[in-house]
């Protein structure tokens, strides 16, 4: 009896236990509603500065989500190696950034979760700026890019003053026109003497400050194909198109700003220049063509600075770029994630916004008032941005290549290289266009769509 009753008392302690658990919401399957506490990783990369600032998201995160613990993995080093081993091994984080032509390609491949299934449960989804959806198949779509971007034009407002010239427009319907854009370079372009690019005295041999300074990348110079009624590849993206006159003109215009008016820097003197944060503070440019990432550190130096839109050629056009943020398909807890990937870009959770670095992607903070003012109302943004940036980036924003081309990493790496050969006047501009027809022809596979 006795042994008896010490099973009876054993099995209605265990069936306490049970019960206990569950009324705790402890028991399996319950990992969303108060229970076992899911555990998420988010890889990223980006300055200490804005390391700093995604810890501190991902701290008020966890803070406010108890039933979710996010863990941060910055990648100080090669991020793309990084990630392409834990691909290999199979040990991709939940959530990450990824370049945008990758996580195209990825998604192809089935490793990143289709976001096209949560866009009823997570209706916010829907109200991203159209240029930000990472579109990889017609309807399917991996997120978005993790902010906004654009390319667009800073200056030295005390140049400006000193050599008594108007500083560029804010407004895209007001854009220098390239003969303007040259004409006020040479007026900022000094030498050792003091005497400006327009001076018959003018010794090129001693340039202490350079007018203008723009990437030889595909940042500085596909804003001013598109411009001039060109492109990168033809509608479908199964043609090369910049062995054309609208592209051949714009190759033409910025080669004769380092070569003919000494206004603009080599390509191997641009490597050896500092930042354009630097560059600016320290008068060695006036103006810079650069991405709007850019702000971040120009507004920190304490340069008097100001922005501005691109000159044009037939019409204002600029690119929107980013990295991309994804969810891995191999994640275990896919709502969960889709929570953190709606936080982790939210303007009222990140200060990256009001620091310059990013432009949000959701429509509202371009649209209504008080949210506009929420970020750009600093000083990091200066009081033409609305104009230089945020009704630029609405109305004249064209998706980059990363985003809209498909192979585009195989594509520009060739033309980095050919191009550079005429930056650097190795080769003829006829030359270099013919043997990129020739490297590129058969990477073209088309274009991504656009919804």
């Amino acid at each position: 009896m006795r042994w008896r009753s010490v099973k009876v008392v054993s099995f209605i302690l265990v069936v306490v236990l049970m019960l206990f658990g569950c009324s705790n919401g402890e028991s399996a399957g319950s990992s969303n509603n108060g229970g076992d506490q899911v555990e998420l990783t988010f890889m990223y990369w980006g300055s200490n500065l804005e390391k700093q600032a995604v810890q501190k998201m991902i701290d008020s995160f966890n803070k406010s989500h108890p039933n979710i613990k996010v863990t941060g993995q910055h990648v100080a080093g090669d991020y793309n190696t990084k990630i392409n081993t834990l691909k290999a091994s199979n040990e991709l984080p939940d959530v990450a950034y990824l370049g945008t032509s990758l996580a195209k390609k990825w998604a192809r491949e089935g490793k990143i979760m289709d976001f096209t299934e949560y866009q009823d449960q997570f209706p916010a989804l829907k109200e991203r700026v159209p240029q930000s959806y990472l579109y990889y198949e017609p309807g399917k779509n991996v997120g978005n890019t993790t902010a906004a971007e654009i390319i667009m034009m800073f200056y030295n407002n005390s140049l400006f003053k000193e050599a008594g010239v108007d500083v560029p427009p804010a407004k895209a319907e007001d854009a220098w026109t390239w003969d303007e854009l040259v004409k006020t370079a040479q007026k900022l372009t000094r030498d050792s003497k003091g005497r400006t690019a327009d001076d018959s005295n003018f010794n090129p041999k001693e340039i202490v400050q350079y007018g203008i300074s723009i990437p030889s990348t595909f940042n500085g110079w596909l804003p001013m194909v598109l411009s001039n009624g060109g492109d990168i590849v033809n509608e479908e993206g199964t043609e090369l198109r910049l062995n054309t006159p609208e592209a051949k003109e714009v190759f033409q215009n910025m080669h004769d700003l380092i070569y003919k008016y000494h206004v603009a820097p080599t390509p191997v003197q641009m490597e050896n220049m500092p930042a354009t944060s630097v560059s600016l503070q320290t008068k060695k440019v006036a103006m810079a063509i650069d991405g709007q990432w850019a702000l971040l550190d120009i507004a920190a130096s304490g340069v008097d600075f100001g922005v501005a839109v691109l000159p044009k050629f037939e019409q204002p056009k600029t690119i929107f770029l980013a990295g991309a943020s994804v969810i891995f398909s191999s994640t275990e807890h896919p709502e969960e994630a889709l929570e953190f990937y709606m936080y982790h870009n939210d303007p009222e959770q990140v200060d990256l916004y009001k620091t310059g670095l990013w432009m949000p992607i959701q429509k509202d903070y371009y649209t209504d008032e008080a949210k506009i003012k929420q970020w750009t109302e600093n000083p990091a943004h200066p009081d033409e941005y609305s104009d230089a940036a945020i009704n630029y980036l609405m109305d004249y924003a064209v998706q980059a290549p990363e985003i809209d081309i498909i192979n585009w990493d195989q594509i520009n790496t060739e033309l980095e290289q050919g191009l550079d050969q005429y930056w650097t006047n190795a080769k003829s501009l006829d030359e270099v266009l013919a043997e990129l027809d020739d490297a590129i022809s058969p990477l073209l596979e088309g274009r991504y769509p656009s919804e």
